[in-house]
């Protein structure tokens, strides 16, 4: 624009004052002029560097065909040839910039020699002769001003370009959320991208549709929709799929007639798209808009596209940082909030109503009943699902304000906010009951899975979340321990129960190393003249200061805590020493062992090297010995059980279901583990406070067991009768009170001479001809009530 007015006018007065040289340096300027306005109308398409460099190169060239028209001006031209230096400073790289300067400083050399070398120009001393120089000096002047200026303010704009990027990257560091991480993200692009608004959304695949998160102004995003279906915008798509920018501008008659109806309703003329790319793969877009019609220069546009490709890169992985944090914060099977969200969640709620509302807030632990069975006769994938179906029918019956959380195995907890009133979360309480007993659909089965629940609710005693939790957690084992399908509020008497239970857990850590437990023993006889088979092997516990504790007052907690496995290694070592002892002294070799084994020692890896070790160090033959096995711990499926079984047999010792039919019972088991004994669970003993027709169900029973060749014995026999009548059924063995009472080993070693010292054939079965100790009895009176008719180690 400036190059071409000087030009036409040399041309002119060269012509009309006769001095073709002045003629041709206008001539070449007003080419050069139209050169240079053709490169920036078609180079649209090019990069600014590659504009650049070719502007540069045709401005050298023509200086070139300058000095050669009138080699006066040189000096002039030598100048100008920084020019093009100035030009390409803030657009090209070092390189290109290095080929420039060669051909920039070889132009001025030339120019500078050419008054002396070349002969032709103007050389006398008349107004042209003075006005030529001074006119090509103060246009030189004129375009290194313009260019300086230009060069100036372009690397002011970078440096403020700059600044955008670093400020941008100092904002992100400031947060993770991917809401506040869009918001900020479209901030700094709108920005530097001098649009009026930006829009950014991520593509989700599996909807094929595109969802806003993040705008500028943030009100903006107040206007849109929060997704919409991508097959009722082709363009979007075509930039999400081609990974290419896009421009749609409302007036274009080719535009995508949805893009420019919804660009026209907003009030938007120029809508510049440009795709989210992470790892070659488009994850999202970023719409800029604009009020102006030609808005976006190429510059916009690389500028946005640079810090669309650093925002790609960030967002992403703030997406990946909230995915990690809600499955932190979520249980990866029922997609439940998890014991840290649900604490959090408690958190919450105890600040909002501290000192503020008269409502309360409410946590409920929920425990399964019996589920351990389910898992074990159904399999843990039919377990998993019944815990999904769970799930799903908590959530609908709690309100939608309301948090339901799984905090592991079969225990779940729901945070009741804003309650009034302990009745009103007894009634959800009610509610749950009723809804987790509906029946659980498993294929070709539909079991019922019923449930017991605690409850704590807020109040000037719960300081903290752990406090509530803690109180939910007691209220729940006292609903268990209450006989399972019960409500239990809490209660601070529940807190000293819970804490005795803690104290008891922390006094029996260790008691096997201490030398705390003792072994009672149960005679196991013929029914029919009551001579000892075996003995059954019953652990107590007696801590220094302490009354004696019973199997039934500490095994479950050992079996919570990891105790039963130092204690049943304890019990079986001592009971094959006590055995084997026996055996030799009143000469009896087929006097037998009954251990009972928890489901924790079936599994502990070291169970059978536990068994080889006291089978030799003591010499008890391995047939001397018989484990006793519930049924819900043969039914866990699976290589490992199978494995074990397999294992456990291959010692030559033999296996024994515990309380047989008041588990999960089974003909497959009883084949495929090979099974050698049943033992008939007390409450089939007709006369007994078991099941309704005990008389039917034990004949069953015993049938089986005739039909399958297993030994059958006969638990809590206590009277002639109930002897008789399964003797009378072909049942060969019994264990109870009518021929012996759990007794000291002193004191069944008496029991032992008296047996066989007598005739065969004379034996009685009367309880009163066997002394039961006294110490025995005593305990019993002081723990309360008369002493149960069997135990369990």
């Amino acid at each position: 624009m400036i190059v071409l007015p000087f030009g036409l006018f040399w041309a002119t007065i060269g012509l009309a004052v006769g001095a073709p040289s002045l003629a041709w340096q206008g001539v070449i300027g007003a080419v050069l002029a139209l050169w240079l306005l053709l490169e920036v109308r078609n180079g649209t398409d090019r990069g600014e560097g590659v504009l650049v460099t070719r502007i540069a190169i045709g401005a050298q060239v023509a200086a070139l065909g300058t000095v050669l028209a009138e080699p006066v001006i040189g000096v002039a031209i030598a100048l100008s040839s920084l020019i093009p230096i100035l030009l390409a400073l803030p657009y090209v790289g070092r390189q290109s910039l290095t080929r420039i300067m060669a051909v920039s400083a070889g132009v001025g050399a030339f120019a500078l020699t050419a008054p002396v070398v070349l002969p032709w120009g103007t050389r006398d001393t008349s107004v042209i002769a003075l006005l030529v120089p001074t006119l090509a000096l103060v246009l030189v002047y004129v375009l290194f001003l313009l260019f300086l200026w230009n060069a100036s303010t372009r690397l002011t704009d970078t440096a403020a370009e700059l600044r955008h990027v670093i400020d941008m990257s100092h904002d992100l560091a400031a947060t993770l959320d991917p809401k506040d991480v869009g918001h900020r993200l479209a901030r700094h692009i709108a920005l530097v991208a001098h649009a009026d608004d930006c829009v950014l959304s991520t593509w989700d695949r599996a909807t094929d549709q595109v969802v806003t998160f993040g705008s500028y102004p943030v009100d903006r995003g107040y206007d849109l929709l929060p997704a919409y279906d991508l097959a009722e915008f082709p363009a979007t798509r075509k930039v999400l799929q081609g990974r290419e920018p896009y421009f749609v501008r409302a007036e274009d008659p080719k535009a995508d007639a949805a893009e420019a109806d919804y660009m026209r309703s907003i009030g938007q003329q120029t809508l510049l798209m440009l795709p989210f790319v992470v790892r070659g793969e488009s994850i999202g877009i970023v719409e800029l808009g604009s009020a102006r019609r030609d808005a976006f220069s190429s510059r916009d546009v690389e500028l946005a596209q640079l810090l669309a490709r650093e925002a790609a890169v960030t967002f992403d992985n703030a997406r990946l940082y909230d995915e990690l944090r809600l499955l932190a914060y979520r249980d990866s099977l029922t997609g439940l909030a998890n014991r840290a969200r649900l604490q959090d969640r408690v958190d919450h709620a105890l600040e909002r109503l501290r000192g503020r509302s008269l409502m309360h807030a409410a946590v409920l632990f929920i425990d399964l009943d019996h589920f351990k069975h389910l898992n074990d006769r159904f399999g843990h994938a039919k377990g998993d699902w019944a815990l999904k179906v769970i799930a799903e029918r908590i959530k609908t019956i709690i309100r939608p304000g309301d948090t339901a959380g799984r905090l592991g195995g079969d225990e779940f907890a729901v945070l009741l906010e804003d309650v009034e009133s302990p009745e009103a979360v007894a009634a959800v309480c009610e509610r749950l009951l009723e809804g987790l007993a509906q029946p659980v659909e498993l294929d070709d089965t539909a079991p019922i899975i019923g449930a017991s629940i605690g409850f704590a609710m807020s109040g000037p005693d719960v300081t903290s979340s752990d406090d509530l939790l803690r109180n939910a957690d007691i209220a729940m084992y006292a609903a268990k321990a209450g006989g399972r399908g019960q409500i239990v509020a809490f209660r601070p008497d529940l807190l000293e129960t819970a804490s005795a239970r803690s104290e008891l857990a922390a006094l029996l850590r260790g008691a096997a190393s201490r030398s705390e437990l003792q072994l009672a023993f149960q005679p196991l006889v013929t029914l029919d003249d009551g001579s000892p088979v075996g003995v059954e092997a019953l652990v107590r516990w007696q801590p220094p200061g302490h009354l004696l504790h019973l199997p039934a007052e500490f095994l479950e907690l050992a079996e919570e805590t990891g105790e039963i496995l130092p204690i049943g290694r304890w019990v079986i070592g001592e009971g094959c020493r006590r055995v084997r002892a026996w055996q030799l002294r009143y000469d009896r070799p087929d006097l037998r062992l009954y251990v009972n084994l928890s489901a924790r020692q079936f599994r502990d890896p070291g169970l059978v090297p536990i068994i080889l070790a006291a089978l030799d160090e003591t010499g008890l033959d391995a047939a001397s010995l018989t484990l006793e096995i519930t049924e819900g711990t043969l039914l866990t499926p699976g290589f490992e059980t199978v494995s074990r079984i397999g294992e456990l047999r291959a010692l030559g010792l033999r296996l024994a279901i515990d309380d047989f039919g008041t588990g999960y019972s089974s003909l497959g088991y009883l084949h495929a583990f090979q099974i050698d004994e049943l033992k008939i669970d007390r409450s089939f003993v007709p006369g007994s406070n078991g099941v309704g027709d005990a008389h039917v169900l034990s004949q069953a029973i015993v049938e089986l067991g005739r039909a399958l060749s297993l030994d059958m014995i006969a638990e809590g026999i206590e009277t002639q009768a109930q002897a008789d009548w399964f003797s009378a059924l072909g049942c060969r063995l019994g264990q109870g009170f009518l021929y012996a009472r759990p007794m000291a080993a002193p004191d069944l070693d008496r029991y032992l001479r008296r047996q066989v010292g007598l005739p065969k054939g004379s034996r009685r079965t009367d309880a009163s001809s066997h002394r039961v100790p006294r110490l025995q009895a005593g305990i019993t009176e002081v723990l309360g009530g008369r002493p149960a008719t069997g135990e369990s180690a």
